[in-house]
């Protein structure tokens, strides 16, 4: 049943366009979950409840935020199918509006790529002292930006910009992989 529903998941994303976390990136988060014993996880972007229900299989707890109402409501059905309530909350919510007290080891963000250092900025702190903070989709496809729409060309500038701001954070020592379509990872720097 699991991993048919997970694949049913995964094709109605590609066939509707639902942005979903790919193959690679998907099992580089699981390892990092498991290297780094993570229990509680934030997730800032939640779509349709794709790379939640994979990690809540690691048995974590997870709290996600999605302001589409839409993708809100399927992530909650195919959340209630995959047995997974006990260990996934979804909130409909605006991340950035949000305030969440809790604290988790690993904060995934998977969201408006535009809003990435805000959402970075906002949730660190709710990273617990060794915890981690995992951004997808640094790489945007690698798409050219010579090839692009003005729109999709500032964007990918804000993503740049991201990167520069991780690369010169003075509290995170971030490591971008070339996996998936680009994962960042951040940790405390020691003190």
């Amino acid at each position: 049943m699991k991993k048919n529903f997970i694949y049913n998941l995964k094709e109605y994303a590609i066939k509707n366009d639902v942005p979903i976390i790919n193959d690679e990136g998907l099992e580089f988060l699981l390892e990092l979950i498991k290297t780094h014993n993570v229990k509680t996880i934030l997730e800032i972007g939640t779509a349709i409840g794709y790379s939640a229900i994979n990690m809540a299989h690691l048995d974590t707890k997870i709290i996600t935020v999605e302001r589409d109402y839409f993708m809100y409501e399927q992530a909650i059905n195919n959340i209630k199918e995959s047995n997974l309530e006990e260990n996934i909350k979804v909130i409909y919510a605006e991340a950035l509006e949000l305030e969440i007290t809790e604290k988790f080891d690993l904060i995934f963000i998977d969201a408006a790529k535009a809003q990435y250092q805000k959402f970075f900025e906002k949730f660190k702190i709710n990273l617990n002292e060794n915890g981690i903070i995992v951004c997808d989709n640094l790489n945007f496809h690698n798409l050219n930006i010579n090839e692009v729409s003005r729109g999709t060309r500032q964007l990918l500038k804000k993503i740049e910009r991201f990167k520069e701001f991780l690369e010169n954070n003075d509290e995170f020592a971030t490591t971008i992989y070339n996996v998936g379509d680009g994962i960042s990872v951040s940790k405390r720097r020691m003190k």
